[in-house]
């Protein structure tokens, strides 16, 4: 039987209303592990709430679980976020750069290509979400 890997972090439940339930945890930055984060600006970590179809029993608010996302599905979100409008962008600022020759020009155009990208995405926010599954597991 193989495993598929897996993306977790733990998490404290803060409400469940019907079959979702709503977890808070704290994200931390990559150099989050440093030494120096305390005298560094980079460093930080916020607060992150995630909603998740709700599959154990017996759960109630303040519990601590784990949220688990298989990380092809985490991959695929990060596309979506990330990597297809970065392609969007640079794709659209070479070639009206290519056409006009205006960088700034360019640039605007670039950016204003994102919005109707997020429009879209926004749009299909429910199917996406459907798409992407996450997991609870308890731990105490």
């Amino acid at each position: 039987m193989e495993r598929r890997a897996t993306v977790a972090h733990e998490g404290i439940v803060e409400r469940i209303s019907g079959t979702q339930v709503r977890v808070r945890f704290v994200a931390h930055a990559a150099c989050s592990a440093c030494h120096a984060k305390g005298v560094c600006s980079i460093s930080n970590s916020e607060e992150k709430f995630v909603d998740v179809t709700n599959t154990l029993t017996g759960l109630s608010a303040g519990d601590h679980v784990e949220v688990i996302l298989a990380q092809s599905q985490g991959l695929k979100a990060v596309w979506y976020g990330y990597g297809l409008p970065l392609v969007i962008l640079l794709a659209v600022i070479f070639v009206f750069y290519g056409v006009t020759g205006r960088e700034g020009f360019a640039a605007l155009i670039g950016l204003g290509s994102l919005i109707p990208y997020y429009l879209v995405v926004f749009l299909f926010r429910k199917r996406i979400t459907k798409s992407i599954e996450f997991k609870l597991r308890k731990t105490e």
